[in-house]
């Protein structure tokens, strides 16, 4: 297989090496020549797919969005947030945390780091036989702008135009050095171009399946896509999806009715090899964010409260009880993940001393009564969690209610009251390159939940200069601080520590779990028996 590096193709453009450092103002260039397939499609030394057969899956993990909506073929409020079977975005993050392209072959910056100039793949066709083109990402992208699709990239966007019949331009309002990972959202799916009122509606898409059957709360039947544009794929000529709990997935499983589950409960893990099934581990997954309206007359309005909350936190006994994974990292009251390279651990994550102290300080010690939480149980393993949090707080004297509720309907009830910052209430966050996660404090109200002053103020100066710096040694940097920063004040609290987990029978080859839950692809999946 020959390739060609980011390295090599800058020299051949004459760029030189002082562009070197600007991660993510280049798309993947590397191809597998002799299939015309891109270089990160390549299947495993030796495979041998074979085609045909049916995938059937179980999903304990539900989409938060779905009780907001009755249209299940609108990609915000498909099933189980795994829209990559049926739709596609412009760029993709594979397992290994590297930027692809999928719809768009190749990706540029000015100088400005403000225009974005992406090339689309030709050729590409949307399951009703219409060709994909400009016409129809510039749609998209303005109709996911007009309806609040993705936080993500509503703060920076400004306009898109299109620049060719398979070119378009992204205009932003401010330098933003890794804007394409933005674009890699779940929810961006590039859809044909309609009114306002039909597009992103009808379930059309350019993935690997066509859609041909959905339930919004229950699941999906979609059937091989015959014209997809990874040529030869995909292997396995159907896919359905379920939406169950925990222990309808491990009794589907061991009945035949599932040859896969997604997000497995991890202390049922042995059930599923019990039951000749293969498990596989991701090197990482959604946080738990427990998100303290600050605008509200709240004992946590006082930061000292909020670090003497975090630091009663037994996160080391989460990770032993329910996840069996001692040692794994845990959360440092940032979204970023651990498997972030620009992770920055607390340097003390649990000090039950410290914690009473500040209490005292903040005058109370003898202990604190905090307002009741929500949360819904969208991983099967979260009600215990979030007991091992109620119970290990109470030995530095903090009594607080978690309370649970249905997943259908939580999002409302959350951000119904208290616009914008809704209820206090915990919600998984998934893992994001560092500019993404470090904006969500900066940008997204419901979760940095009314933090203001001195350093909420220094921390979306800082992460407005960072974005800005086109090289990536000295983002690492910035970001790091941008950490210190959060911790300093503690504007959330995250649990962090669990990586995604799935199980399938031996007849499903080449299925993996991806740290993204959403980043899962089922073009390279095949059924061998």
């Amino acid at each position: 297989m020959t390739t060609i590096s980011k390295r090599e193709f800058l020299r051949l453009l004459g760029l030189g090496a002082s562009a070197l450092g600007m991660q993510s103002a280049f798309g993947s260039f590397a191809f597998a020549q002799e299939t015309g397939l891109p270089a990160w499609a390549a299947l495993p030394a030796g495979a041998e797919p074979k085609t045909g057969g049916k995938l059937v899956y179980g999903q304990t993990y539900p989409n938060w969005a779905v009780g907001t909506s009755d249209n299940g073929k609108h990609p915000y409020y498909w099933v189980d947030l795994l829209t990559r079977s049926i739709w596609n975005c412009l760029v993709w993050v594979d397992h290994d945390f590297n930027l692809q392209g999928e719809l768009a072959e190749s990706w540029q910056a000015d100088e400005t780091l403000k225009v974005w100039d992406f090339k689309l793949r030709e050729g590409v066709l949307f399951h009703n036989g219409k060709e994909m083109t400009s016409a129809d990402v510039v749609a998209s992208i303005n109709a996911h702008i007009a309806q609040k699709g993705s936080g993500f990239i509503n703060a920076w966007f400004e306009s898109i135009e299109a620049t060719g019949k398979y070119a378009v331009r992204f205009n932003l309002n401010a330098a933003y050095a890794e804007w394409p990972y933005a674009l890699a959202e779940y929810r961006l799916a590039i859809v044909p171009a309609a009114g306002d009122d039909v597009i992103l509606t009808d379930g059309i898409g350019t993935g690997p399946f066509k859609l041909v059957e959905v339930d919004n709360r229950r699941g999906f039947k979609a059937i091989r896509n015959e014209n997809y544009w990874l040529k030869g794929r995909p292997f396995i000529d159907e896919v359905e999806g379920y939406v169950v709990n925990s222990q309808t997935a491990i009794n589907g499983f061991r009945s035949g009715q599932f040859n896969a589950v997604f997000n497995i409960d991890p202390t049922t893990a042995g059930q599923y090899e019990s039951a000749a099934g293969i498990v596989d581990k991701a090197t990482g997954g959604d946080q738990f964010l427990i998100s303290m309206p600050k605008n509200l007359d709240m004992a946590w309005n006082d930061p000292r409260i909020r670090l003497a909350l975090s630091l009663s936190i037994d996160r080391n006994a989460i990770n032993q009880i329910v996840y069996n994974d001692p040692g794994t990292w845990i959360g440092n009251d940032t979204h970023m993940s651990g498997i972030n390279p620009e992770f920055l651990p607390r340097e003390v994550a649990y000090d039950i001393d410290k914690a009473k102290a500040l209490l005292a300080e903040a005058g109370h010690p003898n202990g604190i009564d905090l307002p009741p939480v929500v949360f819904s149980p969208s991983f099967p393993e979260m009600p215990r969690v979030m007991a091992i949090v109620a119970e290990s707080v109470k030995k530095a004297g903090i009594n607080i209610e978690i309370r649970e509720m249905p997943t259908d309907g939580f999002s409302a009830y959350v951000t119904e009251v208290n616009k914008p910052y809704g209820r206090p209430a915990v919600g998984p966050v998934g893992p994001r390159n560092p500019a993404t996660n470090m904006s969500r404090m900066a940008v997204n109200q419901s979760e940095e939940a009314g933090w203001t002053g001195e350093k909420a103020d220094a921390y979306r100066a800082l992460y407005a200069t960072t974005i800005a710096e086109p090289d990536e040694t000295k983002r690492l940097s910035m970001y790091q601080e941008l950490q210190r920063i959060a911790q300093s004040d503690t504007p959330a609290i995250i649990l962090g520590g669990r990586r995604n987990m799935l199980a399938h029978s031996a007849g499903v080859v080449n299925l993996k779990s991806h740290f993204q839950n959403w980043g899962s692809r089922f073009d390279d999946v095949w059924i061998q028996s």
